[in-house]
């Protein structure tokens, strides 16, 4: 039996492909990012003999582990940073804890610095925010206020996830009227929902600006919007409905980095009796037959269960075979992402100037020059030139040592805004130069960030795409507005003739999840039954 954990998610191959080949399989699995191995997991657990087929040489997909610096003790989870919607339901039905999955939870949840050189620190518990802002001058209108504002998103939470229609996530998504019903029919749900932006939603609540500045950059994270767009306060509330280690809705970092969570998937998967293959290229999909590999080989399986994306799993599909709804759906679904990667090796921890009496770096530290300055940005990257608007770090050494060499540090970097396409040369010849812009964003609040790092990588929309496969580089499968969302989402099921969809373009959303695998599954395995 593989142990994944060791290898870093270098599986190789179990046997050779003629071997593979030869048998009939209940169920082949094309991507093993975390959403393709929970699907393993839960077909291989209901008796089904399951194939995972990963193109790339380790499991993962965006959620990995890479050593891309000299040193290779520095381990890099290039493209997912925390955790926070991964669903209990998951953790407990594949036992990921007994299987390595340990988390340390940021607290503060949120940390950001402000221009006047101040600070403001979003605690786990709104009883110490507000002993924080009550003793840093903010009004007490203000902290009702943001009181207030965080309700309105807790009680979505409650509906949305533990309401008369049970969890909403599971399995196929309700409609709006339904949604809508769920909410008791109150408006001001149903604006967070389906039309606010995140600045309107805040300006009902906070007047003071600094609160705000502090606090957009949740609605247009992973999202070509801005905080004054239509529908970036459901952008918030999508992150905002986990429950993680019934802590509630909060964010933590997965000890040894984020590829342990698909790592500890895999290993469920592979107990449970299902099949693990890296380096195995899918190049077509053979609705009814099976999948045919890049050297030739046919796969022969009953289902096939793609964690492509669904522009790519389109694509290999034989045009005859595509439904009309799912092509055209499929064409005019937006993949576009405006994020840059940042991932650095650092000798120290960089040091903030702004006045605090917390630690930053144990926070997710939110690097802005507010709302304003964040829509110029996302304007200008709009008309392809990159614009450093909003920036969210990461410094895991900060509760895990593990992933560095002794006395040294990471730094991950979530940036917007950098398109895909640039309007002058392309990210071959800039890719330095948007690391730059990066960087300033950083030294307006830590003046020595760059005599910290050691090394670093930078990856924008079209580096993710190539190592990871995703269209257009979205670490969503898709923009996360609410055109986009809930049922307008793609389902499980394709209306492809024995197909099913499970990454992240599938209801319920993007993020390290694993929901989504489950839905695909029980669907496949209700229709294998069947």
């Amino acid at each position: 039996m593989i142990d994944v954990n060791p290898v870093l998610g270098r599986v190789g191959l179990p046997e050779p492909m003629s071997a593979l080949a030869a048998k009939d399989w209940d169920a082949v699995v094309v991507g093993g990012g975390h959403n393709g191995l929970t699907a393993a997991a839960y077909l291989a657990r209901a008796g089904r003999s399951v194939l995972v087929l990963e193109a790339r040489e380790r499991l993962g997909g965006a959620c990995t582990l890479d050593q891309p610096f000299e040193d290779d003790r520095y381990l890099i989870s290039p493209c997912a940073y925390v955790v926070g919607l991964l669903d209990p339901l998951v953790i407990r039905e594949l036992e990921l804890e007994r299987r390595g999955f340990r988390v340390s939870i940021c607290d503060p949840n949120l940390w950001c610095p402000l221009p006047d050189g101040g600070s403001i620190a979003i605690f786990c518990e709104s009883e110490r925010t507000a002993e924080h802002l009550r003793a840093n001058g903010f009004a007490e209108a203000d902290v009702r206020g943001l009181r207030a504002y965080e309700e309105v998103f807790a009680r979505l939470r409650r509906l949305l996830r533990n309401g008369p229609r049970g969890d909403t996530w599971l399995g196929s998504s309700p409609s709006r009227s339904d949604l809508e019903e769920v909410l008791g029919h109150d408006e001001e749900l149903i604006s967070v929902l389906f039309e606010a932006s995140i600045a309107d939603v805040l300006g009902r609540y906070i007047a003071d600006e600094r609160l705000v500045h502090a606090l957009f950059g949740q609605g247009v994270i992973g999202t070509f919007a801005g905080p004054r767009d239509p529908g970036t306060a459901s952008v918030k509330l999508m992150h905002h409905q986990g429950d993680l280690l019934g802590h509630g809705a909060v964010w933590g970092y997965v000890h040894g980095g984020m590829g342990r969570v698909s790592f500890a998937i895999a290993q469920a998967a592979a107990d449970a009796g299902a099949v693990l293959a890296a380096g195995v290229a899918v190049v077509r999909i053979l609705p009814g037959v099976g999948v045919e590999t890049e050297g030739g080989g046919v796969i022969r399986a009953r289902v096939v269960v793609s964690n492509a994306d669904p522009k790519r799993t389109v694509a290999m599909l034989p045009p005859g075979d595509v439904p009309t709804e799912l092509s055209e759906r499929v064409a005019g679904w937006r993949t576009e992402s405006p994020v840059v990667k940042v991932n650095a090796a650092l000798s120290r921890l960089p040091a903030f100037t702004a006045t605090t009496e917390v630690e930053p770096h144990r926070g997710m530290v939110s690097v802005t020059q507010g709302p304003d300055a964040a829509h110029e940005a996302v304007e200008a990257a709009r008309a392809g030139e990159p614009r450093i608007g909003y920036a969210e770090l990461y410094f895991q050494t900060a509760y895990d040592t593990s992933i560095a060499p002794p006395g040294k540090h990471v730094m991950s970097v979530f940036a917007q805004y950098a398109p895909y396409e640039l309007a002058d040369g392309d990210w071959e010849t800039r890719r330095a130069e948007i690391g730059e812009l990066v960087l300033d964003a950083i030294a307006a609040y830590a003046p020595d960030v760059r005599g910290c790092v050691e090394a670093m990588e930078v990856l924008g929309p079209p580096d993710v795409e190539r190592r990871t496969g995703l269209t257009g580089g979205h670490i969503f499968q898709g923009e996360a507005l609410p055109d986009q969302m809930w049922d307008r989402r793609l389902d499980h099921r394709t209306g492809v003739d024995g197909l099913y969809l499970c990454g992240a373009a599938t209801h319920p959303a993007g993020s390290v999840i694993a929901l989504n695998g489950r839905n695909a599954a029980m669907a496949a395995i209700a229709d294998l039954n069947a």
